[in-house]
């Protein structure tokens, strides 16, 4: 895109938001019921220790932040219902506040356990440690295994595997798949992946309308670097008709949320017309980054 390369974000990458199942995004309060007593150890694991993006979470209770993990009290509870013989998703649960505690080995050991009962987050995160550790084939069938649940993660991942060719032989319209399931799952980051790769029409053939879709799609969950994207689309009219006042109001949005690139986008600077007039029309072009530099 017309954003300068060495100053975006690069794709984000699975490691990076797989990562985001053990650290939970929101930190949401919880409930009584969390401090109630007595507890069975597998309920209160579920209490202390529940994730946002686990589908076989306890609903009783809300999920946990992983900065909202009280660990003494989690890894007590999850340690006592897993040596109860708990199911795989008080193991996962222990793997969370293993994780947190800082004792990754433990945690690994767990999600290998849990993973092997059928729990899809713990595939998902077991699969990232894998690939880590050199084996990204078997990182890639775990994957493929946890999203054949509707695991948004791992949906999100396969279409990292397959754009990158990660596990796997690339492929663009497989991985384009992948990003369009995550995206209609509500993933911010699928559809601004789809979108990126309809822009630039390397691994799929450029698209620019649908792109800006995507992009807004992003945009609209919050994706600072697809309201930048969005911006310039709407700048220069790709895909649809150029709109100045939609340009600034994008660019404005991810300023506030702390972008440079759309800071200065919405500044005021001074303009030497002398030496703007002295330069050539067809240097005057090349002020414009390529599509290619936009934020990937």
């Amino acid at each position: 895109m017309k954003n300068e390369t060495d100053t975006r974000i690069s794709v984000i990458n699975a490691i990076l938001l797989a990562a985001v199942s053990l650290l939970s995004i929101a930190a949401i309060a919880v409930p009584s019921a969390r401090a109630a007593s007595p507890m069975l150890p597998a309920d209160q694991c579920d209490a202390e220790a529940g994730s946002e993006h686990d589908l076989q979470r306890n609903l009783s209770f809300r999920p946990v932040a992983t900065e909202d993990i009280r660990i003494g009290i989690a890894l007590s509870a999850c340690r006592e219902a897993f040596n109860q013989g708990s199911d795989p998703r008080q193991t996962f649960q222990l793997a969370r506040v293993l994780h947190a505690a800082g004792q990754q080995a433990q945690a690994f050991r767990m999600l290998e356990k849990a993973s092997e009962g059928g729990h899809a987050v713990a595939m998902v995160n077991y699969a990232v440690m894998l690939g880590e550790r050199g084996d990204p084939a078997t990182a890639f069938a775990l994957y493929q295994n946890a999203a054949a649940t509707g695991n948004i993660l791992a949906a999100y991942n396969l279409g990292v595997a397959y754009r990158d060719g990660v596990g796997t032989s690339a492929d663009g319209v497989l991985a384009a798949q992948w990003f369009e399931r995550a995206s209609v799952a509500k993933d911010n980051l699928g559809a601004f992946n789809l979108a990126v790769m309809l822009d630039e029409g390397t691994q799929v053939p450029e698209d620019d309308r649908k792109a800006a879709q995507f992009y807004k799609l992003a945009a609209d969950r919050g994706n600072v670097d697809a309201m930048v994207n969005l911006g310039l689309m709407l700048e220069n009219g790709e895909g649809m008709k150029a709109d100045p006042v939609a340009a600034t109001a994008m660019f404005t949005k991810a300023a506030e949320k702390g972008d440079e690139f759309a800071m200065a986008k919405i500044a005021k600077p001074e303009i030497d017309t002398a030496m703007t007039a002295s330069i050539e029309p067809s240097e005057q072009a090349n002020l414009v980054l390529a599509k290619s530099g936009r934020a990937k």
